[in-house]
């Protein structure tokens, strides 16, 4: 059956339905993985690989920023620790029903994103841009992408350009049924016309509990079984109680296992702990002081040897401190 615009949306199946001339926030550009629940409490808010970050927000009359700030201290080469920084922010603003947003780093990295808004052609599908680049401009990637939203499907397909001019196309479909969601992702070499990506996933979710199985492919050039994945959540009394359970099968330790749990204490306060089965414990506590500040800090331990919480390095346990300003 034939495709038609819908003339209740638009006379010009090119035309935008919708424009605005204000920042609406991030465009939805970014073809993510599923995105799972219980991979995010695992590692939401765990700040100890970083001594001190140092996160931001802001807006004008006509754009959003926001970016962070890290420092850490690493050996170099003459066996002594020196601070290694890192920086990057990004601007986001709409023009003319156009989100756009720019990305810089301190590696000289730029990036750049178009949300072209929503279009009927025949489907109402999403349009969205990116381009990467860096400070000399002598490579490029970037993609096209579109996406289908109803009810109970999100389709989203993708054609990348990456690095050295190879082609990809990218197939993302997520299925809600009842308690149930399904979800797939593929990613085609064009130029060797093979399988670089082959993902999947079924999750089930009550009010209390949440259950999901994942695989998640290692070989870009052949089909092969890659990591298999299941997790659960049980929630009660506001808290988040997490489990993970991961198969690996090109790693010498095949089975991980982690388990977790995220207490609200109030609304400003939560306490975040994990522990894997190597016994390292690690924590993480989020005060917000006031809706403009935000603090964290987090640490970790090995169990099996609670003396490696003491190191000889310039910051001498394994501690991270995050800062968060939000005037946004």
């Amino acid at each position: 059956m034939a495709l038609t615009a819908n003339p209740s949306l638009t006379a010009n199946p090119f035309e935008p339905t919708k424009r605005s001339l204000r920042p609406v926030g991030g465009p939805k550009t970014r073809f993510n993985q599923f995105g799972l629940e219980y991979g995010r409490l695992l590692n939401d808010d765990y700040v100890h690989k970083k001594f001190l970050t140092v996160k931001y927000a802001g807006k004008g009359q006509s754009f959003i920023f926001n970016g962070k700030g890290t420092l850490d201290f690493k050996l170099g080469a003459d066996k002594k620790e020196h601070p290694v920084t890192s920086a990057e922010v990004k601007f986001i603003t709409n023009v003319d029903g156009t989100n756009l947003e720019t990305k810089f780093d301190s590696k000289g990295v730029i990036r750049a994103w178009a949300n072209f808004g929503t279009y009927n052609i025949g489907r109402i599908v999403n349009i969205t841009a990116k381009v990467k680049t860096n400070n000399a401009f002598n490579y490029l990637s970037g993609y096209l992408g579109v996406e289908h939203q109803t009810r109970q499907f999100n389709v989203q397909a993708r054609l990348d350009l990456k690095n050295g001019n190879i082609p990809h196309l990218n197939h993302k479909l997520t299925f809600n049924y009842d308690r149930f969601q399904l979800g797939a992702v593929a990613k085609l070499n064009l130029h060797a016309q093979n399988l670089a990506r082959y993902n999947l996933f079924l999750g089930y979710a009550e009010r209390d509990f949440s259950v999901f199985a994942e695989h998640v492919s290692r070989n870009k050039t052949k089909f092969s079984v890659g990591r298999l994945l299941a997790g659960a959540i049980y929630r009660r009394g506001g808290n988040d109680y997490v489990a993970k359970v991961s198969y690996r099968p090109e790693k010498k330790d095949q089975v991980r296992v982690k388990v977790g749990a995220v207490v609200n204490v109030n609304r400003d306060t939560v306490i975040r702990a994990k522990i894997n089965d190597k016994t390292k414990l690690t924590l993480s506590s989020k005060f917000r002081y006031n809706s403009n500040l935000t603090l964290v800090a987090g640490t970790q331990v090995s169990l099996l040897d609670p003396s490696t919480i003491f190191t000889n390095k310039t910051v001498p346990i394994p501690l991270g401190l995050s800062v968060e300003f939000n005037y946004a």
